[in-house]
This record gives structure tokens, sequence and C-alpha cells, in this order.
């Protein structure tokens, strides 16, 4: 192989090869077997370039988003975390017009957890999102974490990071009235439901079982198309829904179909954070071991969730044998 640096003058090794014409190599004298080896050079120099960024990417590092664990929360004394709309009795406003539920009682301990990691007292500041805005919030850095029903899909793993494990579970299901005829997954097909377009079962449902989807931005948008007979039904997050059918203000509608295609909740945050990736793994794997979330379904009245259990079985067993 030539040593094309050999024939390389000093300038040009600096010089930025995009930068270059041939006045530039003519100028320095030069002849054309001295301009093919400096042209040489400077490739195999962009391909070790090419080489460096990509082994960098692949070991996860994004130096522009890399950051000291909470450094901006503990700069401003308050950590900023993106949740979800209403939707009780995971997330709502109780009757003294304070936040409440299953989820803001899980963000209250996060809070308390990080505060000690840091040593630094930290205010709660709760950012309200969507599901079509929740990971540009994010990613935008409006806020730390992001703390909803999120589920933890290997589409969204190319957007943020997600903690592990995750803290709560949910699958696919159809809310509708009663007087709706629905037996199989099947009969969906033609058929037109109200979701929101982040939803991750919008395009497998849509491939799968034909179903014709109309889009809402949110939750609360989601059901008053449903009440206004818009749309069929709901294609939503179990657990949430088997919640709604016991409100009054909802008996006229029912869970129709077996759950499906089922997802951990995990707790989103920018890439770039291994450490507090980490910490919050830690948390969550706590939370499972001591049945805090068990706890939690049993405060607000939810109907225990069978992968929640199946967690605390396994974190608590391997609390004991240590």
């Amino acid at each position: 192989m030539p040593r094309p640096c050999a024939w390389t003058p000093p300038s040009l090794r600096r010089a930025n090869p995009r930068q270059l014409t041939f006045t530039h190599f003519f100028s320095e004298g030069l002849n054309m077997h001295q301009v093919c080896a400096v042209l040489e050079f400077l490739s195999v120099r962009r391909t070790l370039l090419r080489l460096s960024l990509g082994l960098l990417a692949l070991l996860g590092w994004s130096v522009a988003q890399a950051e000291v664990l909470l450094e901006r929360a503990v700069s401003r004394g308050s950590l900023s975390v993106c949740t979800g709309e209403e939707f009780p009795p995971f997330k709502f406003i109780d009757a003294e017009g304070n936040h409440s539920g299953l989820i803001y009682d899980l963000v209250l301990d996060l809070q308390h957890q990080l505060q000690q990691a840091t040593g630094k007292d930290l205010g709660l500041q709760l950012v309200l999102v969507t599901p079509v805005n929740r990971l540009a919030f994010l990613n935008q850095g409006r806020c730390e974490l992001l703390v909803t029903s999120l589920l933890d899909t290997p589409s969204r793993r190319r957007e943020v990071d997600f903690v592990e494990p995750g803290y709560y579970s949910s699958a696919a299901t159809v809310f509708a009235p009663k007087t709706t005829r629905l037996e199989h997954w099947e009969d969906l097909r033609g058929k037109v439901l109200c979701s929101n377009p982040a939803s991750v079962w919008v395009r497998p449902y849509e491939e799968r079982y034909g179903v014709r989807f109309a889009s809402y931005t949110g939750n609360a948008e989601v059901r008053k198309a449903v009440a206004d007979g818009r749309c069929l039904g709901t294609l939503a997050d179990d657990v949430f829904y088997r919640e709604l059918a016991k409100d009054p203000n909802w008996q006229d509608y029912e869970i129709k179909l077996p759950s499906q295609d089922a997802a951990p909740w995990g707790i989103a945050l920018r890439k770039g954070q291994p450490e507090l990736q980490a910490l919050l793994g830690k948390v969550v794997e706590g939370w499972h071991r001591s049945g805090l979330i068990i706890e939690l379904e049993k405060k607000y009245g939810i109907e225990a969730n069978p992968w929640v259990a199946e967690q605390h079985a396994r974190y608590a067993q391997g609390s004991a044998g240590q």
C-alpha cells in the first residue's frame, strides 16, 4: 500500500478536504502523481473519521445530550415531570383540588428519592402532555422525566431511553356501547374506531384487522367522540377503560374484546443519561420489591394487575434470596 502521507505537505494535512481545490495542490508545486497520493491520503482520513463516529454511535455516546445527574433540575431547584391527562383513578384532581392517583403517587415517590440521591431540595413541576406531543416535550428538555402510560416498544426506544423494569402494564382492547355486536377482533374489519394517532396499535390493527381510525389528540377528545357516536368505540388501554366502565356516566359502555398485545409502561428520559437511567431502574425495582404499586391499586380501588403481581413476586423473591 502506498504511503500517501509521505507526499503530503503539512498545510494540506491540516486542511478541510471539502474546502480543497486543485489550486491548493498546484500552489504547493505538486505533480500529478503527488496530487493522486494526497487525495488517497485524504480519502483514508475521511474513512477513519466516519469509522470513529460510527463506533461512538454504536457505543451509545451522545456528547450533546450527556449531562450530569439532574444537573438542570438541581440548578433551578425543581424536578419537571411530563405526565398525562386526567384519567381516574390513575391520575386526577380530587375533591379538594389536589393532584391524586396511582401515577401521581409514584411521581411523588420519585421526587423524594431523587432528592435523596442528589442531596438537594427539589420542588415538583408537572408538565401536562398528550399522547401526541409527549415524546417531543421530553426531547425538547421541557421535563427531565416522562411518567405516563407510555408503552415500552422497540420503535419508541429509537427516540428515548426507557427505565427498566417497567412499572405497570396494559394491553389493547375495544371500549364501546353495550349494544355493539362484537365477538371477535376480526369483526372490526371496515369499522371506525377512535384513537390518538400516536398509539402503537393503530398501524398494526389497520393492517391486521382492516380497522379504520378517526384520530383525536388526547384521551378526553377520544372519550367525547365515543360518547357522541362519531365512531364505533375506541381502541385503547384495557386498564384505563376497565376502570372507566365503573363510572355511572359510562354505565351503557363496556370492554368488548379480550385484551391482547400487552406491553409494560416505562418511565422515559432523554438519551445520554445512563446514570439517571440506572438510578431510576433501582427505584422501580424497589417499588416492585416492596409491593408499593399493589398497595396503590388497593388504595384507589384499581383491579389487580397480573403483570404487577408477577413483578412483585419476582423481585421480592430475589430480595429474599440475597
